[in-house]
């Protein structure tokens, strides 16, 4: 049943041919992990220090930009448009973002990943708001399918378009460039 689907890799045991101490005469029997767990913890490392890289290559080409700021842009495409406080809705419920977790921080709750979204599910029990109920950690990517029901101000285009076209009616429309 090893090889069934779904089921994990096992750990192969072998014994040395080497005599062990203490034990004359007998081998050692250990085990050590399938070519594919080995591959895949090469893979992770490769995989972590290409990211750090590409990090450090973001950074130095925008002074005095943080290690979040900078994970964020990588990862932003994967991510969307949740940011804390966003309140979205996918095919699992209706979700609101407590936090973004980058790097180390991800990485300390979670193994493989350098981003991490928490979140709780607003509608847990049946009941709006219980933010102890139905909690989420995960690193689910962004899908044509979920969908913004509300953001933070600062972080909301509606908003920071409104904001533009004010000013530009304010201005006269005389060919003021106005940033939002």
């Amino acid at each position: 049943m090893a090889n069934a689907i779904g089921a994990p890799r096992t750990e192969r045991a072998y014994t040395s041919h080497h005599a062990t101490t203490g034990a004359p005469g007998l081998g050692t029997t250990t085990t050590r992990p399938s070519p594919e767990d080995l591959a895949l913890t090469i893979t992770r490392q490769t995989n972590r220090r290409l990211e750090l890289a590409r990090i450090d290559e973001l950074k130095a080409g925008t002074p005095g930009m943080t290690d979040a700021a900078a994970y964020r842009r990588l990862y932003e495409s994967a991510i969307g448009p949740r940011f804390e406080g966003t309140i979205y809705s996918d095919a699992a419920g209706t979700w609101e973002v407590l936090e973004v977790l980058f790097g180390d921080e991800a990485l300390a709750r979670c193994s493989y990943s350098t981003w991490l979204l928490v979140e709780h599910n607003l509608y847990a029990d049946g009941h709006l708001g219980n933010k102890g109920a139905a909690r989420r950690e995960h690193r689910y990517g962004w899908t044509p399918f979920d969908r913004v029901i509300a953001q933070p101000a600062e972080n909301d285009a509606k908003v920071h378009a409104a904001e533009a076209a004010g000013a530009l009616v304010a201005n006269g429309l005389a060919g003021t460039a106005v940033t939002a």
